[in-house]
């Protein structure tokens, strides 16, 4: 019990960080590549949002685990670059399951989150269209 209220202590940083990293250079960055690879009018929107999905926990779990290693586990500068690679290899599959496979359905997290958005932005949405 001790370790998960650790980590809801360190909740707060880690979402402030994980939204300006991304929001700001991560998510740019993603949908760059995803589109300078795939043809949007050729491909199936799931497969986009799939390589979408894939690319942003590739680039955000070691940017995340290296923020994570600095801030809640420095032990040194000695020690940086092992802690972060120890922290990223634990972090990484639990992330990409979670993301695109969780439990044999496809995307778990991501449809919940956009299902969330498109109810609390219906109106919005509807007035785009």
């Amino acid at each position: 019990n001790k370790v998960f209220l650790m980590a809801f202590s360190e909740m707060p940083i880690m979402c402030a960080v994980a939204f300006v990293l991304e929001f700001l250079v991560v998510g740019r960055v993603v949908k760059h590549l995803t589109f300078k690879t795939i043809d949007p009018a050729k491909t199936q929107p799931i497969f986009i949002t799939l390589m979408i999905s894939a690319l942003t926990v590739c680039f955000m779990c070691p940017v995340m685990s290296f923020v994570a290693s600095v801030l809640f586990n420095y032990s040194g500068a000695e020690n940086i670059v092992s802690t972060w690679l120890q922290i990223t290899v634990m972090n990484f599959p639990m992330a990409m399951f979670w993301q695109v496979f969780f439990f044999g359905q496809l995307c778990y997290a991501g449809p919940i989150v956009r299902k969330i958005f498109r109810t609390i932005f219906k109106k919005q949405l509807a007035e785009d269209k």
